[in-house]
């Protein structure tokens, strides 16, 4: 019975919502006061309780002679509630879709020292990767690719956020740090850019710099999943300038 009652909490009923609902299942049809006495919930809070049940299509009633009996819906019903509660979940989560750009753009004020954000882990990576794909403009990136292709915390959702870059036509500028120029080919596209290929051998990373906006982007990939994020448009801008002087020198190149 007690894990019943958790249950039922979870599903939003109240601990006396519960126990009325779970007694009234017992009891079938039956009046207020056997509901009370078998719920162990005064009488009057017993009629609010299921005034609420009823509120929700849980419970109802009927006169049969001079005695008001109370009748408990299917269990059923409950699924009925959760699929309400998912509905207003994703209508809540649309409209904040449509707030969350700016709060981010207040979040992102520049201020009088640059942002500093920290990030650890597969669920750090996910939340970087969502927040950049809401991001708008060009981004120049320097990645280590081999270092990518056996790193499986980056492999996972790779597919998925490369799709939405590419959907949106983004535009980039890449310079993929490889071993092996040859396997420049499995680059995925993702936009509207160019890929140009340097040597591991001429110039050893094992870091990731991207630079979008006023964002910088750090990943480590050699020991740990590791990332950080530097919101500063004076930062951003030498960033940028730094990857324009090695682009001009990277050996030009077009995937297929």
């Amino acid at each position: 019975m007690d894990q019943l009652l958790t249950e039922l909490k979870h599903l939003g009923l109240s601990e006396k919502e519960a126990q009325v609902y779970l007694s009234s299942l017992e009891l079938g049809p039956a009046p207020v006061q056997d509901i009370s006495h078998k719920a162990k919930v005064n009488r009057a809070t017993t009629y609010v309780m299921i005034e609420a049940l009823s509120s929700r299509g849980l419970m109802s009633t009927f006169v049969k002679g001079k005695k008001r009996y109370y009748v408990p819906e299917s269990p059923d019903r409950l699924l009925s509630i959760l699929r309400i509660q998912q509905k207003e979940l994703e209508e809540k989560q649309n409209e904040f879709q449509k707030t969350l750009p700016m709060l981010l753009a207040l979040f992102n004020a520049e201020g009088a020292k640059p942002q500093i954000r920290y990030l650890e882990g597969l669920e750090g990576l996910k939340t970087l990767r969502e927040t950049f794909e809401k991001m708008e403009g060009e981004f120049v990136q320097i990645v280590p690719y081999d270092d990518v292709l056996v790193a499986q915390e980056i492999l996972q959702d790779l597919e998925r956020h490369a799709s939405e870059l590419h959907a949106a036509k983004t535009p980039h500028r890449v310079l993929a740090v490889m071993s092996n120029p040859e396997n420049a080919s499995k680059i995925p596209h993702v936009g509207d850019g160019e890929v140009r290929v340097v040597s591991s051998k001429d110039f050893p990373m094992h870091g990731e710099i991207t630079v979008r906006g006023n964002h910088v982007f750090l990943f480590s990939y050699k020991s740990a999943m590791l990332a950080v994020v530097i919101i500063s448009k004076e930062i951003a801008d030498a960033m940028r300038g730094l990857f324009n002087l090695a682009w001009k020198g990277a050996e030009e190149y077009s995937p297929k």
